[in-house]
């Protein structure tokens, strides 16, 4: 009988990621520091103050093949198959992270190739959602593959987005493995549990260095795979089993999906191309309103993973719905509405707070006798 967190893969999983996470760190520090990504500091969207190797997405993916072999699997096995077909968009985020410069449009493209492998191989894809009129549209299968494959991109390109604060994207994954988990229990689907409760242990493992000190992060070939594989097996869930309803997945991963919509309206708004970075995240407004009402930005180390506390809540409140509302098309809609209405409600009100709190700062000067920027900048 399968137990979540107690079989061997699952323990493996764990391990076998910390283990890798630890090796990691060690090696930049030292012998390998050319791996690390020093120009991140000077990014615009940098949430962190030294140098932080991006190679946890590794450790994660290492893990998972590991318990895959321990588990020895059949070759045409679900698990083989997604690992197998997350592979170019998993190589395309690794050569990001080393140091080989990599298009957005070469990612995206690894993330479609990728989704198009998983279609392929297993002949799944979102075929209901429960919704007549969208039922319909998706009866016509070239249309429901494009949505699925189109969708799943986005998950793994939203999962990058959020990986900007200590915890943050390892802990939404963490819950959106959880959410999925317990929907897979649910309907007796044991391949998706044990994929779902090893990549659990996996991100796991490498929350112990990431959260709170953030020794090491996701990277692209973490956030995107990672955000992949649950894309996935939310797709799965939903097209090998009636009665689960596509949005209930989208529930499961409701923050980085609301992140990457934020900002799609965020940058068309402000007319500039959706692959530029900004600091206008959901978490880059909570760390900079702590900063502004707590610690200003030279204790930014306390900042960082207190904001991915703070966050934590409202991460795990639309997954929780997408557990308990996985059979239930129409409460699942309605839910996605209020949280999505809640999010934007957050964000402006937490928005007009920061404005006023740096407006009202003090200013700090300069020795020059001018007037340089507001305490908490």
């Amino acid at each position: 009988m399968f137990t979540p967190f107690v079989d061997g893969e699952a323990v493996a999983a764990l391990l076998v990621a910390a283990a890798v996470c630890a090796i990691l760190v060690i090696k930049t520090r030292s012998t390998w520091s050319r791996l690390m990504r020093v120009g991140d500091l000077g990014a615009v969207q940098a949430a962190h103050s030294t140098p932080t190797p991006r190679l946890g997405g590794i450790a994660v993916f290492v893990a998972v093949v590991a318990a895959a072999l321990l588990a020895l699997p059949g070759w045409e096995s679900l698990w083989v198959l997604l690992l197998t077909a997350a592979v170019p968009l998993f190589l395309s985020g690794a050569a990001e992270d080393l140091g080989f410069p990599v298009a957005p449009a070469g990612r995206l493209a690894a993330a479609l190739a990728s989704s198009a492998l998983v279609v392929w191989f297993s002949g799944t894809w979102i075929s209901h959602t429960g919704v007549p009129v969208l039922d319909l549209l998706l009866a016509w299968s070239p249309l429901a593959i494009v949505i699925s494959v189109v969708a799943a991109a986005a998950v793994a390109h939203a999962f990058n987005l959020i990986d900007g604060l200590n915890g943050l994207a390892g802990s939404a994954a963490l819950i959106g493995a959880l959410s999925l988990l317990g929907t897979a229990l649910s309907v007796n689907d044991m391949e998706v549990a044990v994929i779902a409760s090893v990549l659990a242990a996996a991100v796991l493992g490498f929350l112990l260095f990431n959260f709170p000190f953030g020794t090491i992060f996701f990277g692209d070939a973490g956030a995107y795979t990672v955000g992949f594989l649950l894309a996935w097996m939310g797709i799965l869930l939903a097209g090998r089993h009636a009665d689960v309803t596509p949005f209930a997945m989208l529930l499961a991963l409701f923050w980085p999906l609301a992140d990457l919509t934020l900002a799609i309206v965020r940058r068309y708004q402000r007319k500039s191309p959706l692959s530029a970075p900004d600091r206008l995240h959901f978490h880059h407004l909570v760390l900079r309103s702590l900063e502004i009402a707590a610690f200003g930005r030279s204790r930014r180390s306390i900042a960082n993973p207190v904001a991915t506390a703070v966050m934590l809540p409202l991460i795990a409140a639309p997954a929780l719905a997408g557990f308990l509302l996985h059979d239930r098309p129409a409460e699942a809609v309605a839910a996605l509405a209020i949280f999505f209405v809640l999010y934007f409600a957050l964000y402006l009100a937490g928005m007009r707070f920061a404005v006023n709190g740096l407006r009202n700062a003090p200013v700090v000067g300069r020795r020059d006798g001018s007037k340089g920027l507001p305490a908490a900048e």
